[in-house]
């Protein structure tokens, strides 16, 4: 099981998935990204933008930066790989994939996201996670933090997922309460691609992230149906 942390986040914050997925009788991989992890409110107060906004493949745009580092780390871990990606780092997961034509990747399982509605969600982590609570400022806000993440306003993840094989299975766990990226703009990443098995565990009174931690039951039951009807482990 490969790993992909959320934004601002690294692997130590993955502690209890790991566990979980350890306990189901999978090792586990994670690590943690490079370069990105940055408060875009910090960028306001420096007056400065990241290092290098640009990727190894000419694109601008964090997420892409993290999509060249999700691939490089693919291409190191030789094996068969389920890739369990967060939030909107399910994004540039999905780019990585889709840049190495899923080689060796036998099902995505996305948590809290992604969504490719890139204005709502950055609006959102402004008032939620930032804290901006008046509405011009979280506005203003906007266009530094779409130049920082993604100029091309997650557009392109449409075209990725059509990379994906037939009959790839892809879940995607999402909580009701979810302040930052609601259910329903999740569903619209995935509803077009009718090639994707894909299937979705529903967590009524979830928020962002918190499925596991505030509702061990249903997560673990919904991911261990997943895992067993795609990856039944061999009695040892």
């Amino acid at each position: 099981m490969f790993f992909v942390h959320f934004y601002m986040g690294h692997k130590k914050s993955l502690r209890r998935h790991i566990e979980l997925v350890n306990s189901l009788g999978f090792d586990a991989f994670a690590f943690n990204l490079k370069g990105g992890n940055i408060n875009p409110m910090d960028l306001i107060k420096k007056i400065k933008l990241p290092d290098s906004p640009i990727s190894s493949k000419g694109a601008l745009g964090i997420k892409n930066i993290y999509a060249d580092q999700i691939e490089h780390m693919l291409n190191e871990i030789s094996g068969d790989k389920i890739v369990f990606a967060f939030s909107n780092l399910g994004i540039s997961t999905i780019q990585a994939l889709a840049q190495r034509s899923c080689s060796d990747i036998k099902a995505l399982i996305c948590d809290s996201g992604p969504s490719n509605r890139l204005v709502e969600s950055a609006l959102n982590l402004a008032k939620v996670q930032f804290g901006i609570s008046n509405t011009l400022l979280r506005y203003s806000f906007l266009p530094l933090f779409i130049a920082f993440w993604d100029p091309y306003l997650h557009q392109q993840a449409h075209d990725h997922l059509k990379q994906f094989p037939q009959g790839f299975p892809l879940l995607s766990i999402r909580g009701w309460k979810d302040q930052l990226i609601p259910a329903n703009s999740i569903d619209e990443v995935f509803d077009r691609h009718e090639h994707l098995l894909w299937e979705k565990v529903s967590l009524p009174e979830a928020e962002h992230l918190k499925g596991l931690k505030d509702f061990p039951k249903e997560y673990t039951q919904g991911l261990n149906q997943f895992l067993n009807r795609y990856f039944p482990l061999k009695p040892t």
